[in-house]
């Protein structure tokens, strides 16, 4: 039984709720950095912050100006929980979301075999998508660059090694050409609001060190490391869970190691307002297919 329309939530706070106002601002940011350099590889995975847009938008847009070529015919979100606590990933009962942009049909078919799988992990839990803006925050990005396309969305709650590893199992099957699939998360969130204080003096210079050590973990498709990492530093990552999961799935599917990946912008909001006590870092990360002259060089 389908609940309809899940209504914008966050329009007016992490961006603007009028359409033409957002349209503008989405049009003139794209362009401000269509220098960036683009690639003739196909994007199959993106990581994007979710902050508010005039944070975070910069390294959003820069990321998928890499997929602006791609042919999506849906795109799959796992964007992490902030408001609901659970274990594992929820799907909701909502077949459109709606943005100030318009709507964004719900692939309902894919949508009710992911939860019908089986996997204890795995379940419907539409209270988790309600008031989450880490999903909500994507869509109008999303419907800029990308027009029509139909929407997997998913909210992922407390994930470790294993349960994502075995919630890798069954998304594999949603792992194709014409699905791009978007990990929602931001990176380090620093300072006494977030409990997260390991260093006091040149904050600037160990976040960046911080962040980009995750970073290269992610860019080396190590799992484990990632994991390893995360439990050394006790970085707070808020979409640690939803690059886990994707990390385990190409362990699952990358046995040739087809896959790359690059981090293409990196930046906090300590860099726009020039407070490192309280500041939260954004990174944006692509994942694609090697041209098939770079592979036949790598062999």
């Amino acid at each position: 039984m389908s609940l309809g329309i899940r209504k914008p939530y966050f329009d007016g706070q992490f961006y603007d709720r009028n359409k033409d106002e957002l349209q503008k601002y989405l049009t003139a940011a794209v362009e401000k950095e269509l220098s960036t350099e683009r690639t003739s590889n196909h994007i199959r995975a993106l990581i994007l912050p979710h902050a508010g847009y005039v944070f975070s938008a910069q390294t959003a847009i820069k990321t998928l100006l890499r997929a602006i070529e791609g042919n999506y015919s849906k795109v799959l979100v796992i964007a992490p929980s902030h408001r609901v606590p659970f274990r594992g990933i929820a799907l909701s009962e909502f077949d459109t979301y709606r943005t100030p942009l318009g709507d964004i049909p719900v692939d309902m078919d894919s949508v009710s075999n992911i939860v019908g799988s089986g996997n204890d992990y795995i379940a419907y839990m539409s209270d988790a998508h309600e008031k989450e803006h880490s999903l909500e925050v994507q869509l109008p990005l999303l419907q800029h660059f990308f027009k029509d396309f139909e929407l997997i969305p998913i909210i992922n709650g407390l994930i470790d090694e294993a349960s994502a590893r075995h919630i890798a199992i069954n998304l594999k099957d949603w792992w194709k050409e014409d699905i791009l699939w978007v990990i929602s998360s931001d990176f380090t969130h620093y300072g006494r609001s977030f409990n997260y204080l390991p260093f006091h003096k040149d904050i600037k210079e160990n976040l960046r060190k911080l962040d980009l050590g995750a970073a290269k973990l992610i860019i080396n498709k190590d799992l484990h490391g990632f994991c390893q990492y995360l439990d050394k530093t006790g970085a707070t990552i808020c979409g640690c869970g939803a690059i886990q999961i994707l990390l385990a799935v190409l362990e699952c599917i990358d046995k040739e190691n087809k896959i790359d990946a690059e981090l293409v912008h990196y930046t906090t909001s300590g860099n726009l307002t020039s407070d490192y006590s309280q500041c939260v870092s954004y990174a944006g990360i692509t994942f694609f297919e090697q041209e098939p002259e770079e592979q036949e060089q790598e062999q």
